[in-house]
């Protein structure tokens, strides 16, 4: 029997019915123990936000900041196949999800193991990943997969729907005209298919080959915009504004919060201003990198690391 062990974090139940529905080809047949464990932060995360919580996260999702996690009661910790599933927080796993990568528990669980991560997320996630393939790397897992499902609405529309599920907690039409926000329910009934799909590379026992058809299957999709825009804004805006929050102290010190109020004020900002005039720059500049385009495509779109190409 194939033990699998699918490890998630989900603030809203979201990712909750995303791991569900991946893992119902493995409940069909008596050949597979499918294992749950949800991380769970000592703290809480409240969902849905609170305005000042969501941007005082910003600091610590972004430098990687871990929380102080419950441990999991998982047995003798030995399972044949892993799914670290997660949701971005800035371009980062969120805290929880990134706090267990960093634990002790996770260097036992890992070593030597085979593994999928399984994202649900908006729409910006690939330094998110190229944050986690090093973790694994770290650990001694070995990824061999990767699932990406992501809210398909455009980006402007999409930073108001998911504003307003985040917090509101609602996951209806704001004003009854914007779309649904978040992942579509399509989508994470249709996670199902890349289940099957590993199954049938366990059956076969052929992982290495797991993510080309992935790929086939559309698992992953890169916007090469996006993926452009965030590791600019990760390296050159975000590091610059942890500093300066995190100059006065963590979470709960009063020292910091009006430094998380002006950080507050210009992300909004960023977005709406910043975000389409790059994107102007982005289309004038990309025909001249049509061949750096395809290339970052298909590396991010696979499982290695760069160091490891």
């Amino acid at each position: 029997m194939s033990k699998i062990l699918i490890l998630y974090y989900s603030q809203s139940g979201q990712l909750t019915e995303i791991v569900k529905n991946f893992a119902k080809p493995f409940g069909k047949s008596d050949n597979y123990s499918v294992t749950y464990a949800n991380i769970e932060p000592v703290k809480e995360y409240g969902f849905p936000w609170k305005g000042y919580e969501f941007f005082d996260a910003f600091a610590e999702s972004v430098n990687r900041i871990p929380c102080e996690i419950k441990p999991l009661n998982l047995g003798d910790e030995d399972f044949d196949l892993i799914v670290f599933a997660y949701t971005a927080w800035y371009m980062s796993p969120s805290i929880p999800s990134n706090s267990f990568l960093l634990s002790d528990q996770a260097k036992r669980i890992f070593k030597d193991k085979p593994v999928i991560t399984l994202l649900g997320v908006r729409n910006m996630w690939v330094v998110a990943q190229e944050y986690v393939k090093e973790k694994i790397a770290d650990l001694g897992g070995n990824l061999v997969g990767n699932i990406v499902l992501r809210d398909r609405a455009e980006n402007l529309t999409g930073i108001i729907t998911i504003s307003y599920f985040l917090f509101s907690g609602k996951k209806d039409r704001f004003l009854g005209f914007f779309p649904k926000p978040g992942i579509s329910n399509t989508d994470i009934a249709g996670v199902e298919k890349y289940g099957e799909i590993v199954k049938n590379h366990l059956i076969n026992n052929n992982l290495d080959s797991l993510q080309e058809d992935l790929i086939k299957a559309k698992a992953v999709k890169i916007n090469p915009y996006l993926s452009t825009t965030e590791q600019m804004a990760y390296k050159r805006v975000f590091t610059k504004w942890t500093k300066f929050i995190l100059k006065k102290g963590g979470p709960g010190n009063p020292d910091r919060k009006t430094r998380v109020r002006i950080f507050a004020c210009y992300f909004p900002f960023a977005i709406l201003v910043i975000a389409p005039i790059e994107y102007v720059f982005f289309l004038i500049f990309a025909p001249f990198r049509l061949k750096s385009i395809k290339k970052e495509i298909k590396y991010l779109s696979g499982v290695k690391l760069k160091s490891n190409i």
